[in-house]
């Protein structure tokens, strides 16, 4: 089960524009892979990715609306 959070983040990207990490309550987060894409551009996109922060792998799920990002969920890898 995961945890719904729905806080805003700081998302980094590489110099084509992929997500490589965010930034989240002062930690920060790599993004291994994304792992699933759903939504439109007009609606907001959904992102669910890997990640690996200080506490080891999980799994969190992203909202993208423009250029502003949240943290919907984490689940536990």
């Amino acid at each position: 089960m995961g945890h719904l959070l729905n806080e805003p983040v700081r998302a980094e990207h590489d110099p084509s524009g992929r997500l490589t990490a965010y930034e989240w309550r002062g930690s920060r987060y790599a993004v291994e892979k994304v792992l699933k894409t759903y939504g439109t551009p007009q609606d907001g996109r959904v992102y669910r990715v890997r990640i690996v922060g200080a506490d080891g792998v999980a799994v969190a799920e992203l909202g993208r609306d423009r250029d502003r990002w949240r943290l919907r969920h984490i689940f536990s890898a």
